[in-house]
């Protein structure tokens, strides 16, 4: 049998080994790219996730996300837009910004939508000319055909459509406010004209390059163009936004920390081969984790790959320890006294985070697994090859720690009363007024301004990106069209009846089979002694009578696929999910809700509706993302809990009666962020709760080396040293204009100042080991 030494040297090598094999493994992993996921529905259970609704979902946002709208209002409005087209277009180089420009008339123009159109138009009648047909047979419509046919500005063609029934049709049709104006597609606004320009991208609105080209090409746009107002709309405005505010907090809050993180170390150990020591079992954990999670899920959550690599960086606290330990002993320091705060503080953050792998959501899985992984790696790497790197302790570091111990070490002034009556005034506050928020507006850092400009370019346009539809499915097209005309006629009641908002129906378009065969029964009405009379009066030869009554013999069914390849069906695409695995499927889309207690009602009525009807589901996008981040945030707090409670009863095997100094630093720090945002009036949401996991992981590990009696200076220079590099590392991210580094930043500034102080006040009270003051005190 080996020697212990030989043993620890064979560890050591085999744990090379393995990461060897990681990095091998993760990068045949990665040879196509990171197999990353960013849908928040990816973190819900697979019985709770909706394929339908989030394809759906995905279409409703694609135009959003493949093009950008610019309304452009300058004194020279036709020469300014040719400026900025002609920019546009040679944006990006040999690498263009657009694959397409539409922003003259022309680029829009459907110039036969006869030809496309033409041979259904029998079938296609407008609700005005299905009652006056129905009224008197359509005697009604003769005056109006006999106008057309002289009229000198577009003559009806008295064979195909003497009625002018195709163009009543598609002018019903032609909701846009957007009007051809000098040869510009243009918007009015306030009755001043706005030319409008619509530009779709050829690479990812999140494409960094493209991001350039487009904010250089408007900035140099209005560098020329003073007098201009350029307005924008479009995902890769916000995505650039989003770009730019992150470098700048990058070079003021990331740069900031990384400086003042690295100066407190340096200033304490003194040695930059120290730091590195430190980092090092930071990188080897990521390098575990990484391809054993991607190993075992396939894809990795943005998520996880986050916050997981936050918590990994708890394992900071096994190499400052073990640095500060042997700073302070010098030659006398071992490994053996420290193993078991080491093994405790491992096993505690694994028991915490691994009761969320038990979880049935996925991404939660993900997440815990990602971060023992990572856990684990360190540690190893901080036992296995820390002590065998050689590091000259400077003396420096031995008197700092000294100094500190004898000004702020622990004093055991909290009896486990107080503590008690602490922890239950604390979950009174909390149960009393702590609120959440699961909105939208914390995934969404894009300046006010941004959407302001967002908001009213969409309001003049008449559209938005749709929050709210009814996803309607049948077993074939037909029976599909017959659904969306029932659900279209129960709306346009309650229209009727003064609800106000609007609707986006295909069927409106695209009537169903047995509406059109309804439709051609009242032409061929029509075309009887309505024809006959108008080809008299227009003095006709008799001829045109049977040659446009043959017209009506085979008339085709206009189907959704044909519509929506036609131009004027071309901005309906987005209804149209056609076959599905449930059947064929399509949107009807509801917009302008109002807001208050009418929408609140006119929700619950949409609702309704749809729960009555099979086949119809309702959906209101932001409200549905709102409540999987509550469901996400509900899954941490209840496995958490237990997992806390799990955590309690092995601890108090070995702790006894001072189990609670133990726990004091973890759940004062959690109580204590949560009572400040009681009584602040800051409700929770799932990116403070993810804050408070860091606080947790921190906290245990304080409260076990502060229940720890071995080397008491180097464990409270090593504790204070963990929770002020990780205020630095995450507490400066409560500054941060995004909303979810804000929360997350602000809880762990509050619960980690709030375990440096509980650990000082529940560790018990004790005098400096022998062994540290021997070694400080000598030369």
């Amino acid at each position: 049998m080996p020697p212990p030494d030989a043993r620890w040297r064979l560890l050591a090598a085999l744990w090379g080994g393995l990461l060897l094999g990681c990095a091998l493994l993760l990068a045949w992993l990665l040879r196509d790219g990171l197999p990353a996921d960013t849908r928040l529905t990816a973190m819900l259970p697979e019985d709770r996730r909706t394929p339908l609704i989030e394809r759906a979902d995905d279409q409703l946002g694609q135009a959003f996300a493949e093009r950008f709208v610019l309304l452009l209002d300058a004194p020279s409005l036709s020469e300014a837009a040719a400026d900025l087209a002609a920019a546009l277009q040679a944006a990006g180089g040999e690498s263009p910004l657009l694959a397409r420009l539409d922003w003259r008339a022309s680029d829009l123009a459907d110039r036969a939508p006869g030809e496309r159109l033409g041979a259904a138009r029998y079938r296609l009648l407008t609700t005005e000319v299905r009652r006056a047909i129905d009224a008197d047979g359509g005697q009604a419509l003769v005056a109006p055909a006999l106008r057309a046919l002289f009229s000198p500005a577009a003559p009806a063609d008295p064979v195909a459509d003497p009625f002018g029934l195709l163009d009543r049709w598609l002018a019903a049709r032609d909701t846009s406010p957007v009007q051809a104006r000098d040869g510009l597609l243009a918007v009015s606004d306030g009755g001043r004209p706005q030319a409008l320009l619509v530009g779709h991208l050829a690479a990812s609105p999140y494409d960094l390059a493209a991001q350039r080209s487009l904010t250089t090409a408007l900035e140099a746009f209005r560098a020329d163009h003073p007098e201009a107002r350029l307005r924008r709309s479009g995902l890769v405005f916000h995505a650039a936004a989003g770009a730019r505010q992150a470098r700048s907090e990058i070079t003021t809050i990331g740069l900031g920390a990384l400086a003042g993180l690295l100066g407190v170390l340096l200033a304490v150990f003194r040695s930059p081969r120290a730091i590195a020591q430190m980092l090092l079992p930071l990188a080897t954990g990521l390098l575990l984790a990484l391809p054993l999670t991607l190993l075992l899920f396939g894809r990795l959550h943005l998520l996880t790959l986050a916050f997981g690599a936050s918590l990994i960086g708890i394992a900071i606290d096994y190499a400052l320890h073990l640095q500060c330990r042997r700073a302070v002993q010098g030659r006398d320091f071992r490994l053996s006294p420290l193993l078991p705060a080491l093994g405790l503080g491992l096993a505690s953050s694994l028991v915490a985070y691994l009761a969320q792998a038990l979880t049935p959501m996925p991404g939660l899985r993900q997440m815990a697994v990602f971060a023992a992984l990572g856990l684990a790696g360190a540690w190893l790497t901080v036992v296995l090859w820390l002590p065998r790197l050689r590091l000259a302790a400077s003396p420096t570091t031995a008197r700092l720690a000294q100094g500190w111990w004898h000004r702020t070490g622990p004093r055991g002034g909290l009896s486990p009363r107080l503590a008690l009556v602490g922890l239950l005034l604390v979950v009174g506050l909390v149960t009393w007024r702590l609120d959440t928020d699961d909105s939208l507006a914390l995934l969404n850092p894009s300046p006010a301004d941004l959407l302001d400009e967002e908001r009213a370019l969409q309001g003049l346009l008449g559209r938005d990106t749709g929050r709210r539809y009814l996803l309607v499915t049948a077993a074939d097209e037909p029976r599909l069209l017959e659904r969306l005309e029932r659900l279209g006629a129960i709306l346009d009641r309650w229209r009727d009846q003064g609800a106000d908002f609007a609707v986006h129906n295909l069927a409106d378009s695209v009537p169903s089979p047995a509406r059109q065969a309804a439709d051609l029964k009242r032409v061929r009405r029509l075309y009887g002694e309505p024809l006959a009379e108008l080809v008299a009066r227009a003095g006709l030869p008799p001829r045109t009578l049977d040659r446009a009554r043959a017209r009506l013999e085979a008339v085709p069914v206009l189907g959704v696929e044909a519509w929506l390849a036609s131009p004027a069906g071309r901005h309906q695409r987005r209804l149209w999910l056609g076959e599905t695995a449930d059947g064929v499927t399509a949107l009807l889309l509801l917009t302008d809700l109002p807001a208050g207690a009418a929408g609140e009602t006119l929700d619950a009525r949409l609702r309704a509706l749809a729960d009555a009807r099979p086949g119809v589901t309702y959906v209101d996008r932001a409200a549905r993302l709102g409540r999987l981040l509550g469901e996400l945030r509900g899954q941490i707090a209840g496995w958490l809990g237990g997992a806390l409670a799990l955590l309690a009863l092995g601890l108090a095997w070995r702790y006894r009666g001072d189990t609670w100094r133990v726990l004091t630093p973890p759940l004062g720090g959690v109580l204590g962020v949560l009572g400040v945002y009681a009584l602040a009036g800051i409700p929770l949401n799932v990116f403070s709760q993810l804050g408070l996991l860091l606080v947790l992981g921190i906290g245990l590990d304080a409260g076990i080396f502060g229940a720890e009696a071995e080397g008491r200076m180097a464990t409270w220079l090593a504790i204070s040293l963990s929770t002020l590099t990780s205020l630095l590392a995450f507490g400066l991210l409560a500054f941060s204009a995004t909303p979810a580094l804000h929360y997350l930043g602000l809880s762990c500034l509050i619960g980690l100042a709030l375990v440096w102080g509980l650990v000082r006040w529940a560790a018990p009270g004790a005098e400096a080991s022998p062994m540290e003051t021997a070694h400080v005190e000598t030369p």
